[in-house]
């Protein structure tokens, strides 16, 4: 029933996306990012500050599930905005390198709470401190809105409508494209950190515990592999550095899930690293690529939105629909399928864009 809650955030996230997109083009990226980090801060409070079922009954659980909401509408306009931010007010040059140190710092929010977690485990009061890590972050957040708020902007934005229909009937292309590349990468995190929990112990003799333990360590490097491949997308171009990841994905996934079943630990491990590599090679440089395929004035509602409708259409039921697959075939190897079909339109729209760059450098 917890995780039935996980769900919401397709409603949230893409109307999240809608206003505070809509705020960021029109009032600037600053105030967007002020509200939606401030109001992060609170509902990490008001989550801190749950009560229990036996303190307030059916209120509970439709507390928590509030919070959530209005959690996953702010977050929306906070994760795309954020790197806007950072971009629009750095060089050109550094951007593929600042995209993956964006999506880096992100990484490393999840290996702290990671860790938090680990430790109030090892001690055996998660179930009485937990409230402790969402005090922590609030605090965090209300620090990150300070420093916001102390920041200029000025940036002037001029937009021709803000009727979201026209803007995507004259946008359509590009945000299609941000929608499915969106799509596959949270997909391809899906499938290293999600999925493997639960597909390995179904056909190997490692328990999920096992699983859980070796995303610590892969969640590491790929925070400080983001970097590094964002730098060498820098150097190589970024969408060669993507279309190479896709384009292993799309070649490899069946081998790979092929060489799962009964397979050792090390075997394991290796598997899934070279899943998290394919990941971060195509992640790194993402921010970068969508910024550059959107203009300034419509760029922050038009990204968050295809962002938040592509990881969570495509990218969020991986998981779910590949363990589905495994189920009904019994064959590891089609588990590879639903990644495998989400890889195939990246691929060829990116082959597309580099052809086109090829005959005309001016036209991507």
């Amino acid at each position: 029933m917890a995780y039935a809650l996980i769900p919401l955030g397709m409603i949230a996230r893409p109307l999240g996306a809608l206003v505070l997109g809509y705020i960021g083009d029109k009032l600037g990226r600053t105030t967007a990012l002020s509200y939606s980090l401030f109001g992060m801060a609170l509902t990490s409070l008001a989550m801190a500050f749950c009560p229990t079922f036996e303190q307030a009954g059916i209120l509970s659980p439709i507390f928590l599930t509030l919070t959530r909401i209005i959690s996953n509408f702010l977050s929306a306009g906070e994760s795309m905005g954020g790197a806007i931010y950072v971009l629009e007010n750095s060089p050109e040059k550094k951007h593929d390198w600042l995209s993956g140190l964006y999506n880096a710092s992100t990484m490393g929010g999840i290996v702290l709470a990671s860790l938090g977690v680990t430790v109030l485990c090892s001690l055996s009061i998660v179930e009485t401190s937990w409230r402790y890590l969402f005090v922590m972050g609030s605090i965090t957040a209300l620090y990150g809105f300070y420093l916001r708020r102390s920041s200029n902007e000025e940036v002037v934005l001029k937009r021709d409508t803000y009727n979201i229909f026209l803007v995507l009937k004259k946008h359509w292309i590009p945000f299609t494209q941000i929608f499915f590349a969106s799509g596959f990468s949270y997909a391809t995190y899906s499938i290293a950190f999600l999925l493997s929990n639960g597909l390995v112990p179904l056909i190997t003799s490692h328990s999920a515990a096992e699983m859980a333990h070796m995303n610590f360590a892969l969640l590491l490097i790929d925070l400080i592999t983001l970097p590094l491949f964002g730098y060498l997308a820098g150097k190589w171009g970024r969408e060669k550095i993507m279309l190479g990841a896709s384009l292993f994905i799309l070649l490899s996934s069946v081998p790979l899930f092929s060489l799962l079943s009964g397979a050792s630990l090390i075997t394991i491990f290796v598997i899934r690293l070279v899943v998290v590599l394919s990941g971060v090679a195509f992640a790194a440089p993402f921010h970068a690529w969508a910024q550059d395929k959107i203009e300034s004035p419509y760029r922050y509602q038009l990204i968050s939105l295809a962002y938040a409708l592509g990881s969570q259409i495509i990218g969020g039921p991986t998981a779910a629909v590949s363990l589905w697959i495994y189920k009904n075939t019994g064959t590891p190897i089609y588990a590879s399928l639903y990644w495998m079909v989400i890889a195939l339109p990246v691929s060829a729209m990116l082959i597309q864009n580099l052809y086109k760059r090829l005959l005309n450098p001016s036209s991507v």
